[in-house]
């Protein structure tokens, strides 16, 4: 009886079976964890949760701005803003006595009145800019159809959204920013007839937001807004040669 013949090897490359492939994949992405493992093991607490809060800044995640979670906490100096030392040294806690404001009169004279006149999203910017939209423009006419001719002191106060922060470590807190924001409808009430004297541009920076812990597109573009609010006091009721410009001598 004869031996029977033998198969012939497979040839190796691009013919081999398709499972060495994935066989080869698994192998590979298993010593790449077992290798991330090791070097995190190696760095301690402090690399974790350095390398957890840059992986969590990658994905887009903004922490709350008083936050005092060690991650969150880390996230904000990954992002370039960092944190007070009594909140990454004693997260929640403070040292500092806190004794509040101090004035000249032991008692409140005055508060600062004021209503609103613009709701939120009526003038926002696009990231990390400060130019007025064209839809900008047509809200600000109608508001200084409303408002010309009135004396009222009007606050107009720029603010910045919390992911903006990153794109600008050398503007603290974004106050450069905001502020740019408030001269620019400033410049533009002005423009549109609302007296010089009557603005007064304020910063907010990210202290003021519409929408706390804001992560959606939409929501953050609601917080990079300009608000104007009107007040009780008038222009008259201050010196008016100390507030006089050039244009309106």
């Amino acid at each position: 009886m004869g031996k029977k013949k033998a198969a012939p090897p497979e040839a190796a490359g691009e013919s081999a079976p398709a499972w060495i492939v994935s066989f080869a994949d698994l192998v590979t992405l298993m010593m790449s964890f077992f290798v991330v493992l090791y070097a995190l093991k190696q760095g301690g607490k402090k690399q974790r949760l350095q390398t957890a809060a840059a992986i969590k800044a990658r994905f887009g995640y903004v922490p709350p701005l008083n936050s005092k979670s060690p991650l969150d906490l880390a996230v904000l100096s990954y992002l370039h803003r960092p944190a007070p030392r009594d909140a990454v040294k004693h997260p929640g806690r403070t040292n500092r006595i806190i004794t509040g404001a101090r004035g000249l009169n032991r008692r409140v004279k005055t508060i600062r009145t004021g209503k609103e006149i613009t709701t939120g999203g009526q003038i926002t910017f696009h990231r990390d800019s400060s130019v007025l939209t064209r839809r900008d423009d047509l809200a600000l006419r109608r508001l200084a159809a409303m408002l010309r001719g009135h004396s009222n002191v009007l606050i107009v106060k720029g603010n910045v959204s919390a992911d903006e922060l990153a794109l600008r470590p050398q503007d603290r807190n974004g106050m450069g920013l905001s502020y740019q924001r408030a001269m620019a409808v400033c410049n533009a009430l002005a423009k549109l007839g609302i007296r010089r004297r009557a603005l007064r541009p304020e910063a907010c920076g990210p202290f003021e937001p519409l929408h706390p812990h804001a992560y959606t597109a939409a929501a953050l573009r609601a917080n990079r807004r300009v608000e104007i609010y009107t007040t009780e006091k008038t222009v008259n009721e201050f010196d008016p040669k100390s507030y006089v410009s050039a244009a309106e001598k």
